[in-house]
């Protein structure tokens, strides 16, 4: 894994993770750009807008099944994206992701 992805992918994590935390009065912050986490997350991970025919594209093979909760079908592993920043993503943009999962149209 190059340096640049790694640290691309870390990043990615840690804004999912520091959104994630409760504040003190024990509720859940508000998740800021939640679909812009599911995004950052697929390219942390290696997926690369336009490469569906090399089974990495972005929203094809990533973003389509980590928000419908489906296996891509390709041998590239999908990002761990939490249940709750895809619930916040779908509450903000219900459409995204909602593609069928192996289509590119």
């Amino acid at each position: 894994m190059n340096r640049k992805l790694m640290i691309t992918f870390a990043l990615a994590f840690a804004l999912a993770t520091a959104t994630a935390l409760a504040d003190s009065s024990g509720t859940t912050t508000t998740i800021r750009r939640p679909c812009q986490q599911v995004r950052q997350a697929c390219l942390g991970a290696g997926f690369v807008k336009g490469a569906w025919k090399q089974g990495n594209g972005l929203w094809r093979d990533c973003i389509n099944p980590v928000m419908q909760g489906q296996p891509n079908g390709t041998s590239k592993a999908l990002p761990s994206v939490g249940s709750d920043v895809i619930a916040a993503c779908k509450a903000k943009h219900p459409k995204f992701g909602s593609r069928r999962v192996g289509s590119n149209k």
